[in-house]
């Protein structure tokens, strides 16, 4: 089978305590969390601001740095609400970390120190659902006296996974009278599982014995198939370009197998299926988005090698018959032609 190559992620206090022997609250003196923002999310099954909700750790240290934790995966709704509320002291420094989405999450979090939240590992499985991974990290320090509410910990995420789709081309000649269909788009050895080091979003992957870990089967779906297509013949024609759905990878350098299929059409008839395979190889950087692109072409498209087209010449003219040699044909008899007579 011929190879193709492609070179190509707020908290406000109670007020401080004087001679006063009720001490009033501040409005707004809850930890609360402001609407979210997502960069550069631009697909439906990406997560987006204010469409997810998800899971907060949170520590608190005092002035004495001494440390403590007040959030420990504690579930954040879309609007920003949570249950039980927790509050701002006077004089102290926060520090939270987020992840999304917490429903349905295929992450685990586990702070380096137990007392802290801004240090740590997660541990993300990929083997679940085609799922988007955010991580976002905020803090904030009260004044020494608070007479209101410091506000809201807003939260930037960034998208700590790579984004890979796969683009195809017809690159037959226009006119050729060839369509093409994609289907089965496969990478066969992705990774299952990575470990993100918080907050410095770098990853690592163990291939693990007989490289166990990197087993994972990713179904792109089939070209023209996918959520944006607006295409109703999934045949593609010459010079047309379509995409695969994309799908979330562990950020890794690694080589990767491509398995997909291409059915040839010539006049509208099915002339040949092609089983392809590919090697992609390149360093998947989080929060980066790849578009994996081929142009299936007369050279790269069959199993048995290069498609010609079809040629014409002229190879000679044969000689007239007889060796051109003329025939006499007697015409004494022909019929007279009668005149025309004038009334």
């Amino acid at each position: 089978m011929k190879k193709i190559f492609f070179a190509v992620l707020a908290l406000a206090g109670l007020a401080a305590c004087s001679t006063e022997d009720v001490v009033s609250r501040p409005e707004g003196a809850v930890i609360g969390f402001d609407n979210v923002f997502v960069e550069n999310s631009t697909r439906a099954n990406d997560l987006t601001a204010g469409k997810f909700d998800f899971g907060v750790y949170g520590s608190v240290i005092n002035s004495q740095d001494q440390q403590g934790m007040i959030f420990t995966n504690q579930k954040i709704n879309a609007d920003g609400t949570y249950s039980p509320l927790q509050y701002w002291i006077a004089g102290a420094t926060y520090n939270f970390v987020a992840f999304a989405p917490f429903t349905g999450a295929q992450w685990t979090y586990a702070p380096t120190v137990t007392t802290a939240a801004e240090n740590g590992v997660l541990t993300f499985n990929n083997t679940g659902a085609n799922q988007d991974l955010l991580f976002a990290t905020a803090t904030k320090t009260t004044a020494a006296t608070l007479t209101a509410s410091p506000g809201k910990v807003g939260f930037t995420f960034d998208h700590v996974l790579s984004r890979v789709r796969f683009t195809f081309t017809n690159g037959f000649t226009s006119g050729s009278n060839i369509k093409l269909l994609v289907t089965d788009v496969h990478i066969t050895d992705a990774y299952k599982e990575g470990k993100m080091a918080v907050p410095a979003k770098t990853w690592t992957v163990v291939a693990g014995e007989n490289n166990v870990n990197k087993t994972l089967n990713i179904d792109f779906d089939d070209v023209l198939k996918a959520e944006d297509s607006t295409e109703t013949d999934a045949r593609l024609a010459e010079g047309k370009t379509s995409s695969t759905k994309h799908f979330y990878l562990i950020p890794a350098e690694a080589s990767y197998n491509v398995t997909f299929t291409v059915a040839l059409y010539q006049a509208g008839v099915l002339v040949d299926t092609y089983d392809r395979t590919a090697t992609l190889s390149y360093n998947m950087q989080p929060g980066y988005s790849y578009d994996i692109k081929a142009n299936l072409n007369p050279k790269n498209t069959s199993d048995d090698g290069e498609i010609f087209p079809i040629e014409f010449q002229v190879t000679g003219v044969n000689d007239w018959a007889n060796n051109g040699t003329w025939t006499d044909v007697n015409a004494d008899g022909y019929a007279p032609v009668t005149p025309p007579t004038n009334n």
